[in-house]
């Protein structure tokens, strides 16, 4: 029955690893890329880059004359100034302006250009925020990937151990059977193979439950296939950890760490703020012209004029006469027609403006002040994020070292209690130590195979921890 149990358990085991056949496997690189392609903060980093490269745009265009039309038309009743005669008039009339005016800044103390640098010196910091993001969410994906493998091994490791067991309980009972073992001594290892399942389910879950968070992190399905290429790991020690430090490390992390460009690019930013705010204090000149013109539909259409006698009775020495004079008159025939006026009407204006800043309620000082202490600020923040930087390499060097050490101890410990586990098997098969002595034994060997697990990965992790500050890609 005992037999029927632990088959199935493997049987269990073999076909969940099985399944990577049937599902998504993915490796490193895959879930990485997807990562990058889909989270929704690698996603707004890029529109804060896109925004600020349309700053840019904008501040450029600042250069640029800007060129205006205006148009008007409305109905007009009562005592009105007519637009086209300047004349008041009582009658109702229909009217429309229409212009075109181009202003264009000669001087303004540099302000557009500082602005343009200004911008530019913003867009590549978010360039530098968005690449920062990526390394960060690599960094995490890679933690999780790893996390997921040292769960896997877990679980193979303990399948490993049920099957030792396994094999022992059969050659226990062969020795029982021979009488070179009593009955009791097949007791001991009962237990532990009990133990080797639970440990078995205890270890799946976890490997489950790692997978699931890889899964979470990349934003898949919950009920996607999913599974991770498990590449055979050779941790080898590596030499050069030991002869890491931190200035060297440093001095690669300043150049390739993106979030060190973006603060000095801030820094810039802020200084040249400042300029912008001094700017503020400086006169600015502007040309501007014009063209404009004008319709009216009261505005006479005058015909031939014709003669008109008028006569007048005027008395001379007491006597009436009457004086006869022909009067031309205009003859109105209709209304100037639409684009007649327009052309009659057309105007132009140029001119120079001239905007000198004398007191405005002491906001430009302000400003300037304010630009100052955004730069201290920014200055503050980039040794923040400097010493921050050191700590962290500092950290990181410090568990490398450290991880390795624990790597070889473990290496060695799992050695001596292999050798002291097979020269007690040894013994148990001729029957000079019972069941007891062989499990203690054993169970040794088994916890320092796992702390051989937990040091590989961890010293693994470590290394890639310091390989990521040396600017090297991480992968396996």
């Amino acid at each position: 029955m005992k037999i029927a149990i632990n088959s199935f358990i493997l049987l269990l085991l073999l076909c969940s690893f099985g399944q990577l056949k049937a599902q998504d496997v993915w490796t490193l690189e895959r879930c990485v890329n997807h990562a990058l392609d889909q989270n929704l903060g690698i996603k707004q980093s890029q529109l804060l880059v896109e925004q600020a490269l349309l700053t840019q745009k904008f501040n450029k265009n600042a250069r640029h004359p800007s060129i205006n039309g205006s148009s008007s038309f409305g109905y007009q009743f009562g005592r009105t100034i007519d637009p086209t005669t300047n004349s008041f008039s009582l009658d109702a009339f229909a009217s429309q302006t229409i212009g075109v005016n181009a202003s264009a800044i000669l001087y303004n103390g540099g302000r557009i250009n500082t602005l343009v640098e200004q911008a530019k010196l913003d867009a590549m910091a978010a360039k530098e925020d968005l690449m920062q993001d990526k390394n960060d969410i690599a960094l995490t994906v890679a933690t999780a990937f790893i996390n997921t493998l040292f769960a896997k091994e877990r679980t193979q490791n303990a399948a490993q151990r049920l099957e030792l067991t396994a094999i022992q309980i059969e050659t226990t009972k062969k020795l029982i059977q021979a009488g070179a073992l009593p009955a009791n001594d097949i007791l001991d290892l009962e237990a532990q193979e009990a133990l080797n399942q639970q440990e078995i389910i205890l270890q799946k879950n976890a490997a489950d439950i790692a997978l699931l968070n890889l899964k979470f992190l990349l934003q898949l399905p919950a009920n996607q296939a999913f599974d991770i290429d498990a590449p055979s790991i050779d941790v080898a020690l590596d030499e050069a950890v030991d002869s890491w430090t931190l200035d060297e490390v440093y001095a690669k992390a300043i150049n390739s760490q993106p979030f060190i460009k973006a603060g000095k690019y801030r820094m810039e930013s802020a200084s040249l703020q400042q300029k912008i705010a001094k700017v503020d204090k400086k006169p600015r000149l502007v040309i501007f012209g014009g063209v404009d013109t004008r319709f009216s539909d009261q505005v006479p259409l005058f015909g031939n004029p014709s003669d008109v006698l008028i006569e007048n009775e005027v008395f001379v020495n007491g006597n009436p006469v009457v004086i006869g004079q022909n009067v031309s008159v205009p003859n109105r025939i209709g209304t100037v027609g639409y684009f007649d006026q327009l052309s009659d009407n057309l105007g132009q204006n140029i001119g120079l403006s001239l905007n000198v800043p004398i007191y405005n309620n002491g906001r430009a000082i302000i400003a300037e002040d304010r630009a100052k202490l955004n730069m201290l600020n920014a200055e503050y923040s980039n040794e923040q994020l400097d010493q921050r930087l050191r700590t962290d390499i500092q950290q990181a060097i410090t568990d490398a070292k450290a991880s390795k050490l624990q790597l070889i101890a473990a290496e060695k410990a799992l050695a001596a209690t292999k050798a002291s586990f097979d020269n007690t098997e040894k013994k148990f098969q001729l029957g000079a130590v019972n069941s007891l002595d062989l499990s203690l034994t054993r169970n040794r060997m088994d916890a320092a195979e796992i702390d051989l697990i937990v040091a590989k990965y961890q010293y693994l992790f470590n290394v890639k921890v310091v390989d990521f500050y040396r600017g090297v890609p991480i992968k396996f």
